[in-house]
C-alpha cells in the first residue's frame, strides 16, 4: 500500500480519513472485489493509529456496502457497491422506482405541535402560521437507509392541499451544506456516528400565491448517494476563460 498520513489538524476525524482513503483504494481497484483486506493490526500500523480507529473506518465501509466481514476469515471487498444516483430536481423515489429499486419513505416520528429548527426560522414570514406538524422520515432503497428527512407542515397545509388541484405548481428553493451525523441520526441510518451528510434544506411555496406548503431538511448519507444535476446555459456563460488563455 502506498503511504497515507493522517492529518491531525483536519476537521475530519482520523477514522473518517482512513475510511475515505480505503474507499478510494477500493474504487480504484487497488483492493479488487473479493479480495481480503489487510488485518486491523496491519492497517493500524500502516496508518499510525489505534486498532479501534481502524475498526471504526471498516465498520463504516461495511455499513456502506464496500466491505463484508467473515468471522474467522477476515474482511473482504464486496462484489458490488451500493451507491444510488439522485437528481435533486426530481422526486427521488420516482427516480429509483423507475430503475427497478424498492424505494420507500418511512415515518418514524410525528408531532402535531412541532417546533421549526431555529436555523430555519428565517424561512418563515412573520405573517405566516407559526404552528407546524412535524415528521421525521427514513428514506430507504432496497432496505438500505440513504437519508433522513425532517418535514414541517404549517397548520393550514391540509386546507391548501384540499383546495388546490394536484397539478398546482410549487416553487422550491433551498441550500446545501455538509454536516455530520449525530448519535441519534446514526442509529436511524444504521451507520457509524459522525458520518458525512449532505444536508439539503428546501422551502416549498405555491407559485401562484406564495403560501408556504412545507419546510424540509433532508440529510443524505454522502457515501450512499451520488447527487446529479442538469442545467442549460450559453457557451459564453461557461467559466473557462483562464484555461482557454493557456491553450
Amino acid at each position: 500500500m502506498e503511504p497515507f498520513v493522517v492529518d491531525q489538524d483536519s476537521p475530519l476525524s482520523a477514522w473518517g480519513q482512513i475510511q475515505r482513503d480505503l474507499q478510494r483504494r477500493i474504487e480504484l481497484t487497488e483492493f479488487r472485489p473479493g479480495t481480503r483486506l489487510p488485518s486491523e493490526n496491519d492497517l493500524a500500523s500502516h496508518y499510525g493509529v489505534s486498532r479501534m480507529t481502524v475498526r471504526r473506518a471498516i465498520e463504516a465501509l461495511i455499513a456502506d456496502g464496500y466491505l463484508r466481514s467473515r468471522r474467522g476469515s477476515g474482511t473482504f471487498v464486496t462484489e458490488g457497491i451500493r451507491r444510488f444516483d439522485v437528481d435533486l430536481l426530481r422526486p427521488w423515489r420516482e427516480q429509483l422506482l423507475a430503475t427497478g429499486h424498492v424505494a420507500r419513505s418511512r415515518l418514524t416520528e410525528y408531532s402535531a405541535k412541532g417546533q421549526v429548527a431555529d436555523e430555519l426560522l428565517d424561512l418563515v414570514k412573520h405573517d405566516e402560521p407559526q404552528r407546524f406538524g412535524f415528521g421525521l422520515h427514513i428514506q430507504e432503497v432496497d432496505g438500505l437507509a440513504i437519508a433522513l428527512t425532517e418535514s414541517w407542515l404549517p397548520a393550514n397545509t391540509r386546507a391548501i392541499v384540499s383546495q388546490k388541484p394536484s397539478s398546482a405548481l410549487v416553487s422550491a428553493t433551498g441550500s446545501i451544506r455538509i454536516s455530520h451525523a449525530s448519535r441519534h441520526q446514526s442509529a436511524l441510518l444504521q451507520s457509524p456516528s459522525d458520518v458525512p451528510l449532505l444536508e439539503v434544506t428546501t422551502c416549498s411555496r405555491l407559485r401562484a400565491t406564495g403560501e408556504l406548503v412545507e419546510l424540509a431538511r433532508t440529510s443524505w448519507v454522502a457515501s450512499r448517494v451520488r447527487i446529479n444535476y442538469g442545467r442549460t446555459l450559453t457557451i459564453g456563460q461557461i467559466d473557462m476563460s483562464e484555461l482557454l488563455s493557456k491553450t
